[in-house]
C-alpha cells in the first residue's frame, strides 16, 4: 500500500502535553475531566489512548486535536503551543496539521466518496485538478478505486470508514487522530481498518488511536492508559497480537 505522501521521519516529539488540566462546570459545580497530564509522542509513533468510559479519553483527544482548550497547562504540536491560539488560528492549525477519523465516519451524505475526500483540500485552497488527483490517489490506496463515485449510503460501514481514512490522509497531516475507529464495525471490517492504520504507521505516519477496547489498543506500539482523568500507565508493546 502506498499513500503517495511525504514520509515523516521519526525522532523528534510531535506532541507534547505539559501540566494539562481540563475542568468543566455543570450547574456551578467543577467536574475535572483531565487532572494533570504530562507526556510526549514522537514523530512516527503509533500510540493508543485507552481507558474506560469517563477516564478522559475524549477530552484529551479534543485537546490534542485542537477542538478545545485546556483550563491550564499546554499542548504543543510540532513545537507550537496550540493552547494559546485564538479560535480562527486554532481552526487553521487544525485543518493543516490534524487528520480525524471518527467512530461515526462523519461523511457528507449527499457527497460522493471522492467529494468527501476533496473537502479538506478545498479548505486548504488546493486547485481543483490537483485536489481531485490527490483524492483519487488516497481512495485507490485504501482499496476504493471502484467506489469513489458512490454515496455513503451505497457503501458498507467498513468502506465508509476507509473513505474517512482517505479524507484524513488527503491533506497530508502531521498527526492522525482516530477516535474509536472500529466501534461501529463488524469484526472483519474492524480488522481491515486496523490493518490500514498499521500500514500507515509502517510508512512513518504519527497515529493516536483512542479506544476503550484492550484488543484494539494493543495494535499500537504504545498504550497510554487513563483512569479518572489521570495517566495510570504508559506501556511499550513489544509484540502486537497480530504478530504472534
Amino acid at each position: 500500500m502506498s499513500f503517495v505522501m511525504e514520509k515523516k521521519l521519526p525522532g523528534d516529539n510531535i506532541i507534547q502535553v505539559v501540566g494539562l488540566v481540563k475542568i468543566y462546570y455543570l450547574d456551578g459545580v467543577e467536574v475535572p475531566a483531565i487532572r494533570g497530564m504530562d507526556f510526549e509522542i514522537k514523530r512516527g509513533e503509533f500510540v493508543s489512548i485507552s481507558g474506560p468510559s469517563g477516564s478522559g479519553k475524549s477530552t484529551l483527544m479534543h485537546l490534542i486535536g485542537c477542538l478545545d482548550r485546556p483550563t491550564s497547562g499546554k499542548v504543543f504540536i510540532e513545537g507550537k503551543d496550540v493552547s494559546s491560539l485564538h479560535d480562527n488560528e486554532l481552526a487553521m492549525f487544525r485543518n493543516r496539521k490534524i487528520g480525524f477519523i471518527f467512530q461515526s465516519f462523519n461523511l457528507l451524505p449527499r457527497a460522493t466518496a471522492l467529494k468527501n475526500v476533496e473537502l479538506p483540500l478545498i479548505y486548504k485552497g488546493i486547485p481543483a485538478k490537483e485536489r481531485r488527483k490527490r483524492a483519487e490517489e488516497v481512495l485507490e490506496s485504501v482499496g476504493l478505486g471502484d467506489r469513489m463515485h458512490h454515496l455513503p449510503s451505497q457503501l458498507s460501514g467498513g468502506q465508509q470508514q476507509r473513505v474517512a481514512i482517505a479524507r484524513a490522509l488527503a491533506p497530508d497531516p502531521a498527526v492522525i487522530l482516530a477516535d474509536e475507529p472500529t466501534g461501529n464495525l463488524d469484526t472483519a471490517s474492524g480488522s481491515e481498518i486496523l490493518r490500514i492504520l498499521k500500514e500507515l504507521h509502517r510508512e512513518s505516519r504519527t497515529i493516536v488511536l483512542v479506544t476503550h477496547e484492550e484488543y484494539v489498543a494493543r495494535q499500537a506500539e504504545r498504550i497510554i492508559k487513563l483512569r479518572d482523568g489521570l495517566i495510570v500507565g504508559d506501556e511499550k508493546i513489544t509484540m502486537r497480537s497480530d504478530e504472534g
